[in-house]
Formats: C-alpha cells, structure tokens, sequence
C-alpha cells in the first residue's frame, strides 16, 4: 500500500473596494477539509482529543482505550488492585467462567457468576 498525502495551502484574501469609499472590506476565506480514513503522521493516541462519553471521562484516544481495558478482564488470575470497580467483568480462563465485580453485602464487593449454565454447558433464556 502506498503513502498518502494530503497538502492544503490557501492565501486567498477578497477584497472589496466601495467606489468614493474610504473603507476597505477584507474577508479571508476558510477552507474546511476532512479526509476519512487518512493516517495522521506523527500522531499518537495521547494527541487526538475526543469528548467523554457515558462511563468514559477521558479527553484523549489512549486515556479511554486505558479506561475501558480496566473493565474487563481475562485470565487466569482473580483481578485485584485498585483498577477494579463495580460493574467490571472478567472471564476465568482456567475455570471458563464468567464473572462480574458487584456488592453482595454493604460494603463488600465481589467476583460472581455471571451466567451459570443449567446443565451440560447448555445456555438459555431460563438461565438467567
């Protein structure tokens, strides 16, 4: 795949001159350009602003992929430290399990089941 480049200069200026006037209008011009699916050289995830949104506080790209990636979890391993937060899940790779981080008592929080299947690894509406 080829390199793709996009140059954009503009000095353009309109001016207006009122006959027996002594005023002289000047009015840049704006040119707005947007380019999908463009790559933006030089950029990283922490320089590209965005506006939060529901769950997500960040302003930046990376901020919110590292607030998301918080809440879920797989591995083998109990998820634990300070990035854990209600609402959060995780699948035990080890016992294939599907968990989520909720209160069970006031005050007190803890991985459960999320789905337990009735028998034979059989899912359902009735299992929920």
């Amino acid at each position: 795949m080829g390199e793709t480049s996009l140059d954009i200069s503009e000095s353009v200026t309109v001016v207006t001159v009122v006959e027996d006037a002594t005023t002289i209008d000047i009015t840049p011009r704006v040119t707005t350009v947007e380019a999908k699916g463009l790559a933006i050289a030089n950029a990283n995830a922490t320089s590209l602003p965005m506006s939060p949104y529901g769950t997500i506080t960040a302003t930046n790209v990376q901020a919110a992929l590292e607030q998301l990636a918080d809440q879920d979890f797989r591995s083998t391993d109990t998820p634990t430290g300070t990035n854990v937060s209600e609402g959060d899940t995780w699948y035990d790779t080890d016992d294939n399990e599907m968990k989520v981080y909720r209160e069970i008592s006031t005050g007190v929080f803890a991985w459960t089941n999320f789905v337990v299947a009735e028998t034979d690894e059989t899912l359902d509406a009735g299992a929920f």
